[in-house]
């Protein structure tokens, strides 16, 4: 089986209680679980949630907990670096920043009135206190392919030559794949599962919500799952199974049951 979870944003609680069910299904030969990106921002737990990450990749190895870029982190990534300050739009109040400081560091900056001062606080000390976390955050690749599926954060280039198709993910560039929007539906040569915008506004999209509450993993009946479940606002880990024997998708749900995915 494979398990996917994305945009966890901060929500340490809801991740956990996804961990408790799939934790025992990871002990499997061959059981992996990829993660697509947005461990911080918006939630209240954002270091803990990529330190979570960290550890549970470091526990289980690579290759059985892969672990995707999501813009949030490429916009911390720059910010982190001196490359720009797009991510500061998402950090309110500084209520992600200040989970990566210690209690004294975070009273120390509450002393710095001038905003650019504090600024460069954040930046200075965050590097200093998270340099192996902050490393490996940097080298997260952006997608990972099997031989019918592409799991990515966003969504790839689906606009290229036909015969081109096979190469789109060395085509693709990593701001595409990290932010690509609006989201794709329709047919593409292999399945894009992806997070990013929510399964509600997918479905939306695609114009199959706009009459009825839509919940749930969402299908667009082609080649795309999206698997956002808006969790700092619905309390909802959306959580994807896919059996590779039966070929089939299904959705987690938080009592254990797996459900089969279908057209909405």
């Amino acid at each position: 089986m494979i398990y996917a979870i994305s945009d966890i944003h901060g929500c340490l609680d809801a991740f956990e209680k996804r961990l408790e069910q799939i934790n025992p299904e990871l002990q499997k030969e061959g059981n992996r679980l990829v993660l697509l990106g947005d461990y911080i921002d918006r939630g209240p737990d954002s270091y803990r949630v990529l330190n979570r990450v960290h550890s549970l990749q470091k526990q289980y190895g690579d290759e059985k907990i892969i672990v995707l870029k999501g813009n949030h982190e490429a916009w911390f990534e720059d910010f982190l670096a001196g490359r720009g300050r797009d991510w500061l739009a998402e950090d309110d109040n500084y209520n992600t920043s200040g989970t990566f400081l210690t209690e004294e560091q975070r009273a120390e900056q509450d002393k710095i009135c001038s905003r650019e001062d504090k600024i460069d606080y954040f930046v200075r000390t965050i590097n200093a206190n998270h340099r192996e976390l902050l490393s490996w955050m940097n080298k997260l690749p952006c997608y990972y392919e099997t031989a019918t599926q592409i799991f990515v954060h966003a969504g790839v280039d689906e606009e290229i030559p036909e015969e081109e198709m096979a190469y789109c993910t060395l085509a693709t560039p990593e701001y595409v794949m990290t932010g690509k929007y609006p989201p794709a539906i329709g047919k593409f040569y292999k399945d894009i599962i992806a997070g990013h915008v929510s399964a509600k506004t997918a479905a939306d999209y695609a114009g199959h919500s706009k009459d009825r509450g839509f919940q749930g993993i969402f299908y667009d009946g082609y080649s795309h799952y999206y698997i956002d479940g808006s969790v700092e606002h619905t309390g909802n880990l959306l959580c994807l199974a896919y059996d590779e024997e039966k070929k089939k998708y299904y959705e987690l749900k938080s009592d254990g049951r797996l459900v089969l995915i279908k057209i909405p």
